[in-house]
């Protein structure tokens, strides 16, 4: 149980809606690790009340937050800084506050890149939302030759003929659209609270890919450079993989 005192540091998520989220239960348990007394709690906030979401985290001496669907665009107008990642990829998904600024940045295309080896390989990345933008710029700065599909393109579902490297960036879960091979390289963004296999992950382990990386995973890592931004500390990995993989 978390004890949420007058001393006690707060964190939040920005998102519309925010009750499928595990980031509350792995940033909870990484403070928790470290004896810090801190805690993050999910702000439900829907596309009108950002702006004063924002506000309200500044005013209430928040240290920050985390953004996700469907902020992770709209909130770059609300920053007072971008760091170079996040200015390049035309997304955020975490908030740094100190001294009354609000500094933006993503951790999302490094939790993806990190994983996977796509230096010279040809990536096709499945979504055009704002964690889509991130991992595409990611994988162009480490090399990658990148096609973006969108699910209302008018040629949905795309080909993936010479494809290596496929990540969803869309929160579909139920469906692959763009089967998997073996060899390739498949990341899902998606995941199940509960732990089991997206549509995805289940098609690209029965092919014989050559890397699968579900949804935990990229959450997992993207939390861990978000925490580290945070607190100024390393975060506790695997204690924040332990608290995503309960059930």
């Amino acid at each position: 149980m978390i004890e949420i005192q007058g001393t006690t540091t707060l964190v939040g998520l920005l998102g519309w809606p925010t009750s499928h989220s595990l980031s509350p239960r792995m940033q909870n348990a990484g403070f928790a690790q470290l004896g810090l007394d801190w805690a993050y709690v999910p702000l439900v906030t829907p596309p009108e009340s950002l702006e004063d979401a924002v506000r309200g985290l500044v005013a209430s001496g928040f240290a920050g937050a985390n953004v996700t669907i469907p902020h992770k665009q709209s909130v770059i107008a609300l920053c007072d800084e971008l760091d170079e990642v996040s200015a390049r990829a035309g997304s955020v998904n975490t908030l740094s506050i100190a001294d009354g600024r609000v500094v933006g940045s993503s951790t999302d295309g490094a939790a993806v890149t990190d994983q996977i080896e796509a230096h010279g390989r040809r990536a096709l990345v499945l979504g055009t939302g704002g964690a889509s933008k991130a991992v595409a710029e990611a994988l162009r700065r480490v090399g990658a030759d990148v096609v973006v599909a969108g699910r209302r393109d008018a040629h949905w579902p795309p080909s993936s003929v010479g494809v290596d490297v496929l990540v969803n960036c869309t929160p579909v879960k139920d469906e692959h659209g763009v089967p998997p091979r073996a060899g390739m390289q498949v990341v899902d963004l998606a995941y199940r609270t509960d732990g089991s296999e997206t549509a995805l992950v289940a098609a690209a382990h029965a092919a014989g890919c050559e890397i699968v990386v579900d949804g935990l995973d990229v959450l997992l890592f993207q939390g861990v450079a978000s925490f580290e931004r945070w607190t100024g500390l390393p975060a506790p990995i695997q204690t924040m993989r332990d608290a995503l993989r309960a059930v």
